[in-house]
């Protein structure tokens, strides 16, 4: 998911990858699997098959962190900011984590187009041979609207893999 707030000379672009459920959504489907396998465990008990209980609980709680986990990922934001005289790149998922400052005239973007027409693009701002990789989540749309965005402020300095883009 990429948010572009962009006029002539400030821009600021918010990067997310796309999170199609929240952990509302992901905790009623945990409450759904722990009410069906209670269920099912009641009857196993009922008919004595009592050591099928651990691997209903052992289940649930792999699920659960398998989710959550995921769902951490999932949060992560890059923010990418222009000014007249400073580039800022923040990445972090409850908080900046990491940040990078640089002057937005040496700056640049890297781009690298993948062999496989349905890959996104990967895109890189750079600084004097420094490299950080900015939306590697998005999907290709995404990622040309990232070039676009990112067209209109810092210069495009090169292309890999001999393919052309189209904007």
């Amino acid at each position: 998911m990429i948010d572009i707030r962009d006029n002539e000379h400030r821009a600021e672009i918010i990067l997310r990858p796309n999170c199609s459920a929240s952990w509302a959504q992901n905790r009623r489907l945990i409450l759904a699997v722990m009410t069906v396998n209670t269920i099912f465990s009641a009857g196993f008990l009922a008919i004595g098959a009592w050591l099928v209980l651990p691997f209903m609980g052992l289940e649930l709680l792999m699920m659960w962190l398998i989710i959550s986990r995921t769902f951490k990922k999932l949060q992560i934001q890059q923010i990418v900011s222009l000014d007249p005289q400073t580039l800022s790149i923040d990445e972090g998922h409850q908080q900046c984590e990491r940040s990078w400052h640089w002057p937005r005239q040496s700056s640049c973007v890297l781009v690298t187009v993948k062999a496989h027409p349905w890959d996104p693009l990967q895109i890189s701002l750079s600084h004097c041979g420094e490299h950080v990789l900015i939306g590697g989540f998005l999907s290709k749309d995404d990622s040309q609207a990232l070039l676009t965005a990112l067209r209109r402020h810092l210069p495009i300095k090169h292309y890999c893999e001999e393919s052309v883009i189209s904007i």
